[in-house]
């Protein structure tokens, strides 16, 4: 089997290192897990000890794999995670001519030159919307005439010192960062159906520091966002109050959860309805403008707890489901939903490069950092 048919989604987490690796086929050929060390608050704290942790991890897959990996496409999350609109606009022509998908990324690129501090990165580019001539308002504009082309355009940023951080922790364990990616971006792709996606979905990964949020609809995350909640958050409320050993407390949260009457419950119960609150307050907007409910699915370690779900339905007031990862026996642990979905999106790439589309030949991450036009604008076509 060819190297470059060999895919290695790798989650880097607050609670742990997930590496998945699996053939073009998506089929799973390894997995690997251990703690985290060296990363917290979705930044990297220790280069030496993340880099010998993602090491681990990937060697775990790779001994139960049988292959040998030298790309992985891993993800960023955290609160430095930031979107901004821009529109751009570009003229076709003096006549209504054929829009191509040169137009189209001209004008992608156009909306990208907007107020944004030197500091940032774009991550996602994701046109919401097109306008031909001012009037058209369409998803699509490919092979359509028109003399000027307009996008309302999302830029999903993340700063780029966390973005290199990662990069240099993944090189130093002896691999090359292809792609990174928004952790809700990857983690779709496991939880979800197509279908979901391009009819409207949230994912909500409540985890062991952070909770993310992110938005979905015509098959593209639309938005993302991050709160400063997670399980160790309701750990210490129950170390706090109860004069326990922050292991102890852990234990107490796993075990009574939010469900029944017990003192656990009462303790918790306010923090996870204000940060459900929060999160509901954010995604409103989206909820409310859909003629249909989307699909809202939990993942992460705090969406186990017992009660959790049952919580968030009652504040949003609409159907919550766990997320599951799909069509996938040996990961089927929700944990392991990023680090599948990241191979997923690895596959998808090779598929399409295979049919000749214009996603763009994948290069070294810090290549694409300086690249005029990052190979991101091509997973539009």
């Amino acid at each position: 089997m060819r190297s470059s048919e060999i895919i290695c989604g790798l989650d880097i987490g607050a609670s742990g290192v997930r590496a998945v690796i699996a053939n073009s086929d998506q089929k799973i050929l390894g997995l690997g897990q251990v703690p985290t060390r060296g990363f917290s608050k979705s930044v990297v704290s220790n280069l030496s000890l993340l880099s010998d942790t993602i090491e681990a991890g990937v060697m775990k897959a790779e001994e139960m794999a049988r292959v040998k990996v030298r790309k992985v496409i891993t993800n960023v999350s955290g609160v430095h995670i930031r979107t901004f609109q821009s529109r751009g606009s570009v003229h076709i022509s003096d006549r209504p001519s054929e829009i191509t998908k040169d137009d189209i990324k001209r004008c992608i690129e156009s909306a990208k030159v907007i107020a944004m501090s030197l500091d940032r990165e774009a991550v996602h580019l994701v046109p919401v919307r097109f306008f031909i001539d001012d009037k058209m308002e369409i998803n699509d504009p490919l092979g359509l005439f028109g003399s000027k082309l307009d996008v309302d355009l999302n830029i999903i940023t993340s700063l780029v010192t966390v973005l290199q951080n990662i990069a240099k922790a993944v090189n130093l364990a002896g691999y090359e960062a292809d792609e990174l990616i928004v952790s809700g971006a990857g983690a779709s792709l496991a939880v979800f159906e197509d279908e979901d996606l391009m009819n409207g979905a949230v994912l909500i990964d409540a985890g062991k520091e952070i909770t993310e949020a992110s938005i979905f609809i015509d098959g593209k995350i639309l938005d993302s966002f991050t709160f400063p909640f997670g399980g160790d958050d309701l750990t210490q409320i129950l170390q706090d109050n109860l004069k326990v050993m922050f292991d102890e407390a852990e234990e107490m949260k796993i075990k009574y959860g939010l469900a029944g009457k017990s003192e656990i419950t009462n303790l918790l119960l306010p923090k996870v309805e204000a940060a459900a609150e929060d999160i509901y307050k954010k995604l409103e907007p989206f909820l409310k403008n859909k003629k249909s409910l989307p699909r809202v699915s939990v993942i992460g370690g705090v969406a186990k707890m017992d009660g959790f779900i049952e919580t968030v339905e009652k504040v949003f007031k609409m159907p919550v489901n766990m997320g599951r990862v799909k069509a996938m026996d040996k990961a089927g642990e929700i944990t392991f939903a990023c680090s599948v979905g990241l191979m997923k999106y690895g596959a998808k790439k090779i598929i399409s490069a295979r049919a000749g589309s214009c996603v763009s030949e994948p290069i070294g991450f810090f290549n694409k950092l300086i690249s005029k036009i990052k190979s991101v604008v091509s997973e539009y076509f």
